[in-house]
C-alpha cells in the first residue's frame, strides 16, 4: 500500500509538470499570436545628398484574421500620402527622411482580432522648426520628409490622422470605415471618398487649424454623426455622395472660412448661431423662425441636420 501510495504521488507530480509546461506553452503560444509576427521592415535604403544622409524605409504587413484596423497617424512634417492597397490583407508603404532630423516609429501589431498599425514622427527632433520656417528662401512647401502608406479594403478601419506641416493627400475611395478623426495644422490636405462606404460610419471629426483644408465625396462615409471645426485656416468640404440615413453636421468657424456642399437629394434643416461680424450664406434655402429649410422637402428623404456657430469667419452651404 505504501509502494502504491508513493507511486500515485509520484505520478501525480509528473503529471503536473508536464501539466505546467504545457500551459505555459499554450500561454506563450497565445501571447505570440497577440503581437503579428509578420510585421516587418522589408528594406531599408541609405543614401547622402546635399541635405545630409538619408533613409528609405520600405514596410510590408501582412494583415492576418483580424475583425478590424486601427491607423493611428501622427506626422509632424512633409509629404504624405495614404490610400487602398492593391493587395488584400496587405499593408505596405515607405517613408523617406533625413535621420538627423526626424526619428520616424512605424509598427504593427494584431492583439484579439484587431489589428493596430501606428506611424509616429518624433516632433521633439524634427527640422529645428523656428530656424526652418524663418530661414530666408525656405518655401513652406520643401520638407523633405515624405510618407506613402496603403491599407486593406473590405476591413472595416477606425482611422485617426494628426498631421502637422507640409501637404497631405488622403484617399479613401474602396476602403471601409468605421471612425475617422482628421486634425490639419499648417498644413495642406486633400481628402476623397469616391465610392460608398460599405459600412456605417459612426463619428467623423474633422479639425482643421490654420492651412488649408479640401474634401469631396463625404457623403459616401455614410456617417451617423459628424464634427467640423475650422480655425483660421479654410475649407472647401463637398459633402455629396450616397447618404442613406440622417446625419447630425456640428460646425463650428473661429476666425476661418468654410465652404460645404449638400447634395440635392436631401432635406437640410439648419441652425446657426453668429453675430453681426460673421458671414452667412445659403443658397437656396428659406428661412422659418430661426432655421433654415431646403424649399423642396420630402419625408423619404434622409435630413442632414445642421448645428453651425460662426465666430468671425464666414460659412456657405449649398447644394448640388
Amino acid at each position: 500500500m505504501a509502494r502504491f501510495k508513493q507511486r500515485f504521488v509520484s505520478t501525480t507530480h509528473f503529471n503536473m509538470k508536464h501539466l505546467t509546461t504545457i500551459t505555459s506553452l499554450l500561454l506563450f503560444f497565445t501571447l505570440s499570436q497577440a503581437q503579428s509576427p509578420l510585421s516587418e521592415l522589408s528594406q531599408k535604403d541609405k543614401g547622402t545628398d546635399q541635405t545630409g544622409d538619408w533613409v528609405r524605409d520600405h514596410y510590408q504587413y501582412k494583415v492576418g484574421n483580424v475583425d478590424e484596423l486601427e491607423v493611428n497617424i501622427d506626422y509632424g512634417v512633409g509629404e504624405l500620402s495614404v490610400d487602398a492597397s492593391l493587395k488584400p490583407k496587405v499593408i505596405k508603404g515607405e517613408i523617406f527622411y533625413y535621420p538627423n532630423k526626424v526619428d520616424p516609429e512605424i509598427d504593427y501589431t494584431e492583439r484579439i482580432g484587431r489589428g493596430i498599425l501606428s506611424i509616429r514622427t518624433d516632433r521633439d527632433n524634427q527640422y529645428d522648426f523656428d530656424l526652418e520656417f524663418n530661414r530666408p528662401g525656405k518655401p513652406l512647401a520643401e520638407f523633405e520628409n515624405e510618407l506613402d502608406f496603403s491599407v486593406p479594403e473590405n476591413i472595416p478601419i477606425e482611422f485617426d490622422l494628426d498631421f502637422g506641416i507640409g501637404e497631405a493627400d488622403v484617399d479613401f475611395t474602396d476602403l471601409t470605415l468605421s471612425r475617422v478623426i482628421i486634425e490639419c495644422g499648417l498644413g495642406s490636405m486633400n481628402v476623397t471618398m469616391n465610392t460608398p462606404n460599405s459600412e456605417t460610419c459612426d463619428f467623423l471629426r474633422i479639425d482643421t487649424g490654420l492651412g488649408e483644408f479640401t474634401a469631396e465625396g463625404l457623403g459616401n462615409l455614410n456617417t451617423r454623426e459628424v464634427d467640423i471645426e475650422v480655425g483660421m485656416g479654410s475649407a472647401d468640404i463637398d459633402y455629396r455622395g450616397e447618404i442613406t440615413q440622417d446625419v447630425e453636421i456640428d460646425i463650428e468657424v473661429g476666425m476661418g472660412s468654410l465652404d460645404l456642399v449638400l447634395p440635392e437629394n436631401v432635406n437640410v434643416k439648419a441652425k446657426v448661431h453668429h453675430n453681426f461680424l460673421s458671414s452667412v450664406d445659403f443658397d437656396d434655402f428659406v428661412k422659418k423662425g430661426k432655421y433654415y429649410l431646403t424649399e423642396d422637402w420630402q419625408d423619404e428623404r434622409p435630413t442632414v441636420f445642421l448645428d453651425i456657430s460662426v465666430g468671425l469667419g464666414s460659412i456657405d452651404v449649398n447644394r448640388r
